[in-house]
């Protein structure tokens, strides 16, 4: 088994709880809402406003946020 001190890779290590490259998300346990967020906006899924807004609700828990997603969810499906 290799060491830490002889790992080889640790030049293109990103300490960042997820990063996206064109098709290539990934990231750590930690990160998961940040991977699903990377993961529908690769996909187009959402507007980048309802994006935000369901990012920030699900990160703070501020009913404010989720006030804004239900509204700009209902803007997408008008």
């Amino acid at each position: 088994m290799q060491s830490i001190d002889t790992y080889n890779g640790s030049s293109y290590y990103i300490d960042k709880v997820a990063v996206i490259d064109q098709n290539l998300i990934t990231a750590s346990s930690a990160g998961s809402l940040l991977w699903a967020k990377y993961i529908m906006e690769n996909l187009k899924l959402y507007s980048a406003q309802t994006l935000d807004a369901w990012y920030h609700y699900f990160s703070t828990g501020q009913v404010e946020y989720f006030e804004k997603l239900m509204a700009s969810i209902n803007e997408e499906n008008q």
